[in-house]
């Protein structure tokens, strides 16, 4: 009785082990959603699609028509995207729209610049997005801050923007009282207080021309690349820490475990072929690792995909989960 006992326990052990294996921790918890330029000479073969961090292809619903740079608010519920407008006289008259995916079809133009708007972020509490913009009579590349929380409240409302500071490529700290950006002349990465936008710290430490700042979720680390080497330093910028180099762009994992970001040929020999006829455009892929740099590991399969953007959402917050 007590063997056959045991026999019993061993064979449920090995049961669970065996799942535990065929199904890694945290598969189906969060997507990747990732946007791409597919197949050797036909990168006008645009392609959207979803995979879990180990590159599993999920099968979840996602728009055809993200516009650029797409970002989804913290409840996933509203997308915001930078596009180009009907009957625009260049492809850099391009405002930002947010979008409710759960109950319409029609985005929401919010802004209405006359030079380019791009980058939208959204706010930790998902009222507020900062964008970059070009405003004549500024005749400045700025970071504007846009309340929407009348927009996602429901509510028709011309939200107004208000300019922060110069630079590009904004990111919010968890908090949402600071933003990290990059300065568009000098290439450093920057921290300001946004209640005091003259309070301004940088921490890339004269490493530029440096890109893809991003606060880590804890709060305790910003990511960030200077000619294609991955660099975490504190927010007071403290123990600047090399991660890795052949990284183009980055994103924190949810968690604030991992980071996640676009690698080149560096790390992975069959990336780097050129996907255009000018030879302008590399195939490039998605890559994983821990926040210290360590466990590296490649995401997407491709090595004919030039990788124009990607980020996470919680795989329950897609409307029509299949």
């Amino acid at each position: 009785m007590n063997r056959k006992f045991w026999r019993i326990c061993i064979w449920g052990l090995i049961l669970l082990l065996a799942a535990c294996i065929s199904q890694p921790a945290g598969v189906g918890e969060y997507a990747l959603i990732v946007g791409a330029g597919r197949g050797k000479f036909l990168l006008a073969h645009r392609v959207i699609y979803v995979v879990n961090e180990y590159g599993t292809i999920l099968n979840l619903d996602v728009p055809k028509d993200l516009g650029n740079n797409p970002e989804w608010s913290p409840d996933g519920q509203w997308i915001t995207y930078s596009q180009v407008i009907p009957n625009a006289k260049s492809v850099s008259d391009r405002d930002i729209f947010v979008l409710n995916l759960a109950t319409s079809t029609n985005p929401i133009r919010v802004t209405e610049n006359p030079g380019p708007d791009d980058m939208p972020v959204w706010s930790p509490d998902g009222t507020k997005i900062a964008f970059y913009a070009y405003v004549p009579n500024i005749l400045t590349n700025g970071i504007f801050l846009l309340d929407v929380e009348c927009i996602v409240r429901g509510k028709a409302c011309l939200p107004k923007q208000k300019f922060l500071i110069s630079g590009v490529d904004p990111a919010w700290s968890p908090n949402g009282k600071n933003l990290v950006y990059r300065d568009e002349t000098n290439y450093d990465i920057y921290i300001v207080d946004i209640q005091n936008p003259v309070n301004v710290v940088e921490i890339s430490q004269g490493l530029g021309p440096c890109v893809s700042p991003r606060w880590s979720p804890h709060g305790d680390q910003i990511a960030f690349i200077c000619n294609e080497t991955m660099y975490s330093v504190e927010p007071d910028g403290k123990n600047l820490t090399k991660l890795i180099s052949g990284a183009l762009y980055l994103r924190w994992s949810p968690d604030g475990e991992k980071i996640t970001f676009i690698g080149t040929e560096k790390l992975d020999s069959h990336l780097g072929q050129s996907l255009d006829l000018e030879g302008m455009v590399s195939s490039t892929a998605i890559f994983i690792m821990d926040a210290n740099g360590t466990n590296l590991r490649r995401v997407t399969k491709s090595n004919e995909e030039s990788i124009g953007w990607f980020t996470w959402l919680l795989a329950s917050s897609f409307p029509n989960r299949r």
